[in-house]
Order: structure tokens, then C-alpha cells, then sequence
């Protein structure tokens, strides 16, 4: 049970940072690229050509 509520715990805040980083991004255009992981995922957020972000979700092998 424990282990559980500690992942949900943990799958909660790598939403939250992904979003903090989101907004960071939108408030400071010099940073282009972020990166969030977590167990066997990871989130990028990167700027493209037109300074839009985009959101890439890659699971790691």
C-alpha cells in the first residue's frame, strides 16, 4: 500500500514540475529545452522554429 501512494506521490509531482517548467518557459523565452523523468518516461519540452514548445513523452528502454 505504502509503495503505491509513494508512486502516485512521486507520478503527482513530475505532472506539477512538468507544468512549473511549462510556465517558466512561457515567462522566460531565452530557455529552450527542459527534461522530466521519471521511472521509465521522459518528458521534453522544447522550443521549435517558430519559439512555440513542444511536448515530447519518450519511454526509456
Amino acid at each position: 500500500m505504502k509503495k503505491r501512494l509513494r508512486k502516485k506521490k512521486a507520478y503527482k509531482q513530475y505532472i506539477q514540475d512538468i507544468f512549473l517548467g511549462y510556465e517558466n518557459m512561457l515567462e522566460n523565452p531565452e530557455l529552450k529545452e527542459l527534461t522530466f523523468s521519471y521511472l521509465k518516461e521522459t518528458t521534453v519540452l522544447k522550443r521549435d522554429d517558430n519559439q512555440q514548445i513542444r511536448f515530447r513523452t519518450f519511454d526509456q528502454d
